[in-house]
């Protein structure tokens, strides 16, 4: 009985021993016998590795003349202003430092000083100003400086929002679904000054209740792109009247199929609110064409019968064209009006929406 059993347990292990010698290399035991040989050899290894030490910090390269202050912030002012400030550029070396290049990023910022020396150890003062568009928005141009002997240029930073006194809430109509073709907006005096909406589109103004329209300084008025205003079809812009003496006009943008903008030449701004204009007076405008390079204006064309359009002159920074030119009405009815300037550059043309109130 006892050899039997022996005999029993020799077989057992001969036939365990066989199945564990049969396993092929492709197989699970293997696989999972294979990492543990793999993790004792790489700790091994580890172990006489030294680790490499860590990467310095990369940092910007900063220019040792100091702007003081570094930037200049106007706060919010109104569409068209001509706003300007004086920093210190303060000079840290024993010795006096040439100021080789003064470039703004755009042609509505203004600065002289290249040729200009900072005296050692001293300061010299550099005046600077911006010309904010006709269009509400946030506006920002930069001043760079190059200085002699000194590889790191310095970055002054020129920051403003323009706005109008009254303003939109929201600033636009959406009009994309039939139904929104009529609705309502907001507008809001930003001075507290109570105004009155006079008209809308062209037609007298309404209130969202009908009632009497009454200077408040919000009012809720109706809109209707339906019916015929100051053009055929969906206009572009809702051009919208008040009374209050910091803006007589302003506008919000129509989101319609029909009114997408889509210019050859690349204005900056589409449109150009001139405000108020008589027809014994003229109004000076101006349009920026970015990144035009070599490229100039040869012609402008007011697309309106009583008014005439002329090109006064124009500059570039290299990069970027502006274009100054007047406009003058020659018999304009009262009230606000809508159209387009047509101006050809290069074999191209492209409109630029032009509007205001005649009184």
């Amino acid at each position: 009985m006892i050899g039997a059993m022996a005999n029993l347990l020799v077989h057992s292990a001969a036939v365990l021993l066989g199945f564990s010698l049969s396993i092929g290399c492709g197989d699970s035991a293997t696989a999972q016998a294979q990492p543990q040989r793999t993790t004792s050899t790489s700790s091994a290894t580890a172990s006489t590795v030294t680790a490499a030490p860590p990467a310095p910090a990369q940092t910007t390269p900063v220019c040792p003349i100091v702007a003081d202050p570094p930037g200049v912030d106007f706060g919010i002012v109104e569409p068209g202003t001509l706003v300007s400030s004086t920093i210190k550029l303060i000079n840290p070396f024993d010795r006096p430092v040439l100021i080789k290049q003064a470039t703004p990023t755009c042609t509505c910022t203004t600065v002289d000083m290249a040729g200009k020396t900072i005296p050692a150890g001293g300061f010299i003062e550099m005046p600077m100003s911006m010309k904010t568009s006709r269009a509400v928005g946030k506006k920002f141009a930069q001043i760079a400086l190059v200085f002699e002997g000194i590889p790191v240029p310095l970055a002054v930073k020129l920051d403003a929002e323009t706005a109008y006194a009254v303003r939109a809430n929201p600033t636009f109509v959406d009009a994309l679904a039939p139904e929104r073709m009529k609705g309502f907006f907001e507008v809001v005096s930003n001075d507290a000054t109570a105004f009155i909406v006079k008209t809308v589109d062209g037609r007298p103004a309404q209130t969202a209740d009908g009632s009497v329209m009454k200077p408040a300084t919000r009012q809720v008025v109706k809109y209707d792109l339906t019916a015929s205003g100051l053009r055929t079809g969906v206009p572009p812009f809702l051009i919208v009247e008040t009374d209050h003496p910091k803006c007589p006009v302003l506008d919000l943008r129509v989101r319609h199929e029909t009114t997408r903008i889509a210019p050859v030449l690349n204005f900056a701004e589409f449109r150009e609110n001139i405000g108020l204009i008589s027809n014994d007076s003229s109004i000076e405008c101006e349009v920026e064409l970015k990144h035009a390079k070599l490229l100039r204006v040869d012609r402008i064309l007011a697309n309106h019968k009583e008014f005439q359009a002329t090109i006064v002159d124009q500059k570039s920074d290299g990069d970027s064209v502006l274009v100054r030119f007047n406009l003058k009405p020659t018999g304009m009815p009262a009230g606000p009006f809508l159209f387009t300037c047509t101006l050809s550059a290069g074999g191209k043309s492209s409109e630029l929406w032009i509007y205001g109130v005649c009184r």
